[in-house]
């Protein structure tokens, strides 16, 4: 359904965000120097330039309801005669086990009767439980729909994508990038609620060059003006020292656990962030106490962060192999990373119009954003920029590269997390992080305990590290009850993972709706 919602409270919300416009340095220029008058001319264009897209039907506003709902729990919870796979590769699974939740902890894992007090109980039997899944690369706010379909990103949307990920059992979530302002006001509300929502952690908006990353492909997809209002939520534009020192004070100080930068190039040839401007960002971003994280897209990048300080990085090398000898530098320097070889697969694939939805993508996707995808208009997946047809071609041409890549780390022992960058163009909020596990083992050599150990263990761990919190991707004695109940054993076959029995968030048992 377009475009049936309040329209005082649009407006209201609409004319914050176009505020947010006279924040970009180009227009502080012009609002300064001109008088109140103008300054309201200028909004009420702007509003009106907005107004007449809507009325267009240039926009979709989604309507779909949440896909999951938490139950609080008037009991305990005793899950009986249960498969335990406590998110180390390394130890046997627990057979025929019972856990006790009480008050959002697991009270205790092990041969026990259930307590004397009522309680719910759960029959295990013949089912396998994992620690609930954590994606380490999402974005909480983007709509997942194919360019020439855009959708409001308004509460609907969000609250949707929220459910989508607890829906497909991944009970924690890292944002990588948005606007930090609505990042902290949505993660009180939500943890207010506690209804929808996975655990929230996010970086805030990311540190780019002015051109760079996201912001010319925000510029090529996006109408203006809503392109310089959205470039201005997501990311800070860095030129010198006091753009870095201010950038990081602001996402700081709305609560964000980590500094992203941006160093691809998408397309190719635009400006990104260099090995001064980066050293720069490290040591503040120390100062403050936040890791640095860094988008790369090839080896070069990846170089340019290992020299610079930076040791956590997000993707694999998508368009360029990798070297032994960089293989080595990050051991010696300890560099984590999360491939997200799923949003590179999918979007190759988009590209190409071979585009694939998994069965637990087309249960999750919006019945409008699906048919979208499946309704491709003519010539809407050729590019008029030569910049942006070189950088497909790449991302086709080396869409094996990066399996090796991946392969050459992990034998190499370096860190390897599980993360989907969704919802993108072609990924899923939820159903991409189990595609992400299926590609590590059918292209990368994990065995599906390693798999999944990524997207909980591995993935906890680096949490713990950039958050302070801990025990996330674990089920032990008095850590938290996110949990993940499997129909059948996924350790023969990681497609197990999507044949969910049961998902239980913070100790709240969710009901999971199938969309109608």
């Amino acid at each position: 359904m377009r475009f049936k919602f309040d329209y005082s409270k649009f407006f209201q919300r609409l004319m914050e965000d176009i505020c947010h416009v006279f924040q970009h340095d180009k227009l502080k220029v012009i609002i300064h120097s001109t008088g109140n008058a103008m300054k309201s001319r200028i909004k009420l264009f702007a509003l009106f330039i907005i107004f007449l897209l809507l009325l267009s039907g240039c926009f979709y506003s989604s309507s779909v309801p949440p896909l999951a709902v938490k139950q609080f729990p008037e009991k305990l919870i005793y899950i009986k005669n249960i498969n335990v796979f406590t998110g180390d590769p390394t130890l046997e699974i627990l057979e025929n086990v019972n856990i006790l939740i009480a008050n959002s902890r697991i009270m205790k894992i092990g041969m026990f009767s259930p307590p004397e007090t009522d309680c719910r109980i759960i029959d295990g039997k013949g089912k396998t439980v994992i620690p609930g899944l954590i994606d380490h690369h999402v974005h909480t706010s983007a709509p997942g729909s194919p360019p020439w379909f855009p959708v409001l990103p308004n509460r609907n949307l969000i609250d949707r994508n929220l459910s989508a990920f607890l829906y497909a059992g991944v009970t924690t979530v890292f944002d990588m990038g948005g606007p930090v302002d609505k990042l902290q006001v949505l993660k009180d509300r939500i943890d207010e609620e506690e209804a929808i929502n996975p655990r929230v952690f996010y970086a805030g908006k990311v540190l780019t060059k002015e051109g760079g990353h996201p912001d010319r492909m925000i510029r090529e997809l996006v109408p203006w003006p809503v392109d310089s209002m959205l470039i201005n939520q997501v990311a800070f534009t860095i030129g010198d020292h006091e753009d870095i020192v201010a950038a990081i004070a602001e996402n700081k100080a709305h609560g964000s656990s980590l500094t992203k930068i941006m160093v691809d190039q998408i397309p190719l040839g635009i400006p990104s962030l260099y090995e001064g401007l980066i050293t720069d960002i490290v040591k503040e971003s120390d100062q403050a106490g936040l890791i640095v994280g860094s988008h790369i897209g090839s080896e070069s990048d990846l170089l340019t962060g290992l020299i610079s300080g930076v040791r956590f990085f997000c993707h694999a090398p998508y368009r360029s192999s990798v070297s032994d000898s960089t293989i080595a530098a990050m051991q010696e320097k300890q560099a984590v990373i999360i491939p997200t070889l799923v949003v590179f697969e999918y979007s190759a694939n988009f590209f190409k119009n071979t585009l694939q939805f998994t069965d637990l993508d087309r249960q999750i996707l919006d019945p409008e954003i699906l048919k979208a995808y499946t309704d491709v208009p003519k010539d809407e997946l050729k590019s008029d920029d030569p910049q942006l047809e070189s950088w497909i071609h790449d991302l086709v041409i080396y869409r094996d590269i990066k399996y090796e890549n991946v392969r050459k780390m992990k034998a190499a022992g370096i860190p390897i997390i599980a993360g989907s960058d969704s919802p993108n163009v072609a990924t899923v909020a939820g159903s991409s992080l189990h595609t992400e596990m299926r590609l590590l083992v059918e292209k990368c050599g994990f065995m599906p305990v390693e798999a999944v150990a990524a997207a909980t263990s591995v993935s906890g761990d680096m949490l713990e590290r950039t958050t302070g919190e801990k025990g996330l991707g674990r089920l032990t004695e008095g850590g938290p009850a996110d949990l993940v109940i499997l129909n059948n054993d996924f350790r023969d076959d990681i497609s197990q993972t999507e044949n969910i029995f049961m998902v239980i968030s913070n100790g709240k048992i969710v009901d999971r709706r199938t969309q109608k």
